[in-house]
């Protein structure tokens, strides 16, 4: 019988076809988990920053000639990052504003005073939430939700 001279791989480059691949592999995985790392780390750093955060209720009061609209006055203490703004919710009893930016950020011991517009009438608590602004530049609220009633 007749064979056709048959050709295939060599031994050696199927050796380095597999180590090449075998390296693409590994850099796919690095990138992935280094991602994920990375996006934790961030998240840890922000949960610290908020713990050191001291902001404090001062004042509620309605704009005069205003109906619904607030003047609120919060107070920063030492302590924690560069903030990138303060999230608000004012409350009557029933009803809610829903969340307002404050429209300023607050340095460390600084007092600050916003108006917000709103519809409510007769408001009587309110919440507020420190945020930062992350690597990305969104917005990352604090865990930690601020409640008084005046």
């Amino acid at each position: 019988m007749y064979q056709k001279n048959k050709r295939g791989l060599s031994a050696v480059v199927t050796t380095l076809l597999i180590i090449l691949l075998t390296i693409i592999a590994i850099g796919i995985i690095w990138v992935v988990i280094r991602n994920l790392v990375e996006q934790g780390s961030e998240q840890i750093d922000i949960t610290t920053q908020c713990a050191a955060i001291q902001l404090e209720f001062v004042s509620v009061n309605p704009v005069a000639g205003e109906t619904g609209n607030y003047t609120v006055t919060l107070r920063r203490g030492a302590g924690g990052g560069d903030i990138g703004g303060v999230k608000v919710v004012l409350f009557n009893g029933t009803t809610s504003t829903g969340v307002l930016d404050f429209g300023s950020k607050i340095n460390q011991l600084e007092t600050k005073s916003a108006k917000l517009q709103t519809s409510l009438l007769n408001a009587s608590r309110i919440e507020f939430t420190p945020y930062f602004i992350d690597a990305s530049g969104n917005e990352q609220l604090c865990q930690t939700t601020q409640s008084r009633s005046f």
